[in-house]
């Protein structure tokens, strides 16, 4: 994007109202509107000459031949530099979004579909998580519940990440202290392997376990390949899609088919986050900043999250016409709620 030259503290406040107004409204902001609501203490000719040499630098533009104005790609850039002023979630809407995350085990898979929902719920735009590759972690131990007579819960647990259950079924039922026994020594060969390593050397690792029910260790043994694999690729989680759709920039029929066939583009949604930087905490890619041709009428704001175990993504995706400043603080709150839990292990 081009330079422009420094703002007097008028053409500031006119570019900042301007914004706030559109981004309220959806609709084209004029002089007489800013004069009336806003305080300015100016005239409406006043303002908009100020307008006109905003429009002149690129800040603001035309729309059609309404007399009202809207921020540019340009004039968005320079309000979130300079000109946003900081928003925090209010304590009601950070409490409800942990209330969201009470009760929710340590499934990666279970972590990610919540913070997917909740996010699209709290910012009505789309949502986008990426979870990370697991096939480098470490394993931390395994658990054997009895659940009933003959099924058996067994939980593998990454190193500081997410668990993963199996429900098992035993042609005889075990003792819980005999479960427990199994659990240990599985543990102790076990702990502290990558989960590749598991998969080819369980077999001679586990070769002189005591043969209290050699069917399920046969069924450790054979199924090992699929027990401990979390996930070797990276995956997304969408939310969100009728919140997007909803939004008033989608509503004739051809920008919505245009929103839809993206979002249903996985690839494009992980390159739209991958492409952003992680130099500062939240990441805000706005309309013509980003590299995909279909994303040129979109904002973008990313933030990483990061465990000991898992390093992936998070963002929301929605028109250039939204809150940066609360969006900013609710990427923000919820990395720092994904990461306690990843970090709970």
């Amino acid at each position: 994007m081009k330079n422009t030259p420094p703002l007097t503290s008028r053409e500031q406040e006119i570019l900042r109202f301007v914004v706030q107004h559109f981004v309220l409204t959806a609709n084209p902001v004029g002089s007489r509107q800013l004069a009336r609501k806003q305080g300015l203490n100016l005239s409406p000719a006043s303002i908009r000459n100020v307008m006109a040499d905003l429009e002149e630098m690129g800040l603001l533009c035309h729309p059609h031949t309404s007399a009202g104005r809207v921020p540019s790609d340009l004039g968005y850039r320079m309000y979130v530099n300079g000109l946003m002023q900081a928003s925090e979630l209010s304590q009601s809407e950070r409490e409800a979004i942990e209330r969201e995350f009470e009760g929710v085990s340590q499934e990666l898979d279970e972590i990610m579909a919540v913070t997917a929902r909740v996010l699209s719920s709290a910012s009505k735009l789309l949502s986008i998580v990426m979870v990370p590759p697991f096939d480098e972690g470490t394993l931390h131990r395994i658990d054997l519940v009895r659940m009933a007579e003959n099924r058996v819960l067994m939980i593998i647990t990454i190193e500081s990440g997410p668990m993963k259950t199996i429900m098992v079924e035993l042609e005889q039922s075990l003792p819980e202290y005999q479960l427990k026994e199994m659990a240990d020594y599985l543990s102790r060969r076990l702990t502290g392997l990558k989960l590749a390593q598991v998969r080819t050397e369980i077999g001679e690792r586990i070769a002189n376990m005591p043969q209290v029910h050699p069917g399920l260790v046969r069924f450790i043994v054979d199924s090992a390949e699929r027990l401990f694999t979390f996930s070797d690729h990276e995956e997304v989680k969408i939310g969100g899609r009728a919140e997007m759709i909803a939004q008033p920039e989608f509503s004739n029929p051809a920008s919505m088919r245009g929103i839809i066939e993206l979002i249903e583009d996985k690839d494009i949604v992980i390159h739209l986050l991958q492409g952003q930087s992680d130099d500062t905490p939240v990441t805000i890619s706005i309309g013509s900043e980003n590299s995909e041709l279909r994303a040129k009428s979109l904002s973008v704001l990313t933030s990483r999250y990061t465990s000991p175990s898992a390093k992936g993504k998070i963002g929301v995706i929605g028109p250039t016409r939204m809150d940066y400043s609360k969006m900013l603080s609710l990427v923000e709150f919820m990395t720092k709620t994904i990461n306690r839990h990843l970090g709970t292990g």
